[in-house]
């Protein structure tokens, strides 16, 4: 496919092939036209003269002067005539025109007296004009000349002939000199015409095509803020108008599908929740029928087992069964502890709420924590508020959020970890922060933390069932739980509680 030309250059071309075509044809005409005029002028002046020097020599011609005489007479009166490269005087003899006075360089330039005898006849001059009318000449011209031939008269008889040849090249010179000046004029006045003429061709058409194309790329990268400048002529600014209404459609038409793809993102998160809080409260719902039996079928069979391990333990002497009893017995209570959690867990909330700080259940867990000796060899940063608002909930059962909380914190440092805790509030909520700069929680196993029986630690440490009583008690209270989480560099359990209706409170 042939390769095309710019816009700039498609018109530039072309202007200057016919600006300089205007100019070359109409210098030519004019020069033409002078030239016209100048041989007019020429002819019409040596044809004058010619007729003025006849009658002046009508009277010697008809006289009867002795041919001497009269040759001295007529060379005298032909004598103003330098300008004529060739000049024959012929007087007429009888029937026969004899030549009185011949100048010229070439024989050729005049005509013999056989060839004027026609002119005995003849009341006007006859002019011949031999002047080359081409435009530019190329190689050897032929030479221009103005030849004259005018029949003499006295008293209305024919008495000779009077015959002259001009050179015209003089006028040539001066048309080929003129020539030269009107191709200068033509470059000169060409170049002012054609540099303003791409100044505007620039301003008005090639630069505004040029920011228009430019905005065009960057709209097709997907740049919807940009517009183009509305100035400059009529056709260019309808065309700025369009492009600018159309970029303006194209953006608003984004913005509604952005809205739109918003709006489907939200309903997709709001189904995901909803399908997990109700993937969690079939889990929940699982977990309380399967603490509700194991309430019947276990908990009174291993209350005997964990007494009757109790009395063997009592009775028998020290040695390798009884600390086969003492192992028994431990397992056994480990078992109730898992019943008794997975009754905390089933249990409906149908105890009496009470109005509360939640710092002081906080600072309660801590104390009760602290005598217990889980925070040996670990920092405590307590950056927590004097008070908080009031919250109303089940006291005890936030006191066991709280610990579980600190136990899983402590569980997830090593030596010389920090424990952080913040608080404060929001317009409607109260909260608090359990930081840890421990192990942290591995990406794909956020999603699963508070789901029943899903633990990251070690078997035997761990049921999973503590993040998931934290979940459950502050849901049914109308609050909720959040982490953030990295592994290798900590987590942070955010707990947000309703604030107490009717206000703030100590």
């Amino acid at each position: 496919m042939a390769r095309s030309f710019g816009l700039r250059t498609e018109i530039i071309l072309h202007i200057t092939l016919l600006l300089g075509a205007a100019l070359l044809f109409g210098g030519f005409l004019m020069l033409k036209l002078t030239e016209r005029e100048l041989l007019n002028q020429r002819v019409e002046n040596l044809t004058a003269t010619m007729e003025i020097v006849a009658r002046f020599l009508g009277e010697p011609l008809a006289g009867g002067d002795a041919e001497a005489g009269l040759k001295k007479r007529v060379a005298r009166l032909l004598q103003p005539l330098p300008d004529a490269t060739a000049l024959g005087v012929w007087k007429l003899q009888g029937d026969v025109m004899t030549p009185l006075y011949r100048r010229s360089p070439d024989d050729r330039w005049l005509s013999t007296g056989q060839q004027l005898q026609a002119f005995r006849f003849v009341a006007e001059p006859q002019n011949h004009l031999s002047y080359s009318g081409a435009w530019l000449a190329w190689g050897e011209t032929p030479a221009a000349y103005f030849k004259t031939t005018v029949p003499i008269y006295e008293r209305g008889k024919f008495v000779g002939v009077l015959q002259a040849r001009f050179s015209l090249d003089e006028v040539a010179r001066r048309v080929r000199s003129s020539l030269k000046i009107l191709l200068l004029y033509v470059v000169l006045y060409g170049t002012v015409l054609f540099l303003f003429g791409l100044y505007l061709l620039n301003r008005n058409v090639v630069r505004p095509i040029g920011s228009l194309l430019a905005t065009t790329r960057r709209v097709a990268e997907g740049d919807l803020d940009q517009q183009v400048s509305e100035a400059g002529p009529r056709e260019i600014a309808s065309l700025a108008s369009s492009f600018n209404a159309m970029v303006a459609a194209l953006r608003e038409s984004r913005q509604h599908s952005d809205d739109h793809i918003c709006s489907l993102q939200l309903a997709n998160e709001e189904l995901r929740q909803t399908r997990s809080e109700l993937l969690r409260s079939e889990k929940m719902a699982s977990v309380g029928h399967l603490a509700a039996g194991m309430a019947h079928e276990v908990g009174n069979p291993l209350a005997a087992v964990v007494g009757y391990l109790g009395l063997l333990k009592m009775e028998l002497p020290a040695g390798r069964q009884r600390e086969i009893a003492e192992h028994a017995a431990g397992e056994a209570e480990r078992i109730d502890r898992l019943v008794r959690e997975l009754l905390d867990y089933a249990k409906p909330g149908e105890e009496k709420t009470e109005c509360f700080d939640p710092l002081t259940v906080l600072r309660e867990a801590l104390a009760l924590l602290d005598h217990q000796g889980l925070f040996a060899g670990v920092q405590l940063v307590d950056a927590l508020p004097q008070q908080l608002p009031r919250v109303a909930m089940i006291r005890h059962r936030l006191l066991q959020v709280f610990v579980n909380l600190l136990v899983n914190a402590q569980d997830a440092l090593s030596a010389g970890g920090t424990i952080h805790l913040a608080g404060g509030e929001t317009e409607d909520s109260v909260w608090l922060s359990f930081a840890d700069n421990g192990a942290g929680i591995v990406e794909q196993d956020l999603p699963h933390i508070f789901d029943p029986f899903f633990t990251t630690k070690a078997p035997g440490k761990g049921r999973g069932l503590g993040l998931a009583v934290c979940y459950r008690v502050l849901e049914e209270a109308g609050g909720s739980i959040e982490v953030q989480s990295e592994a290798e560099r900590g987590s942070v359990f955010t707990v947000h509680m309703k604030k107490e209706d009717g206000g703030h409170g100590g």
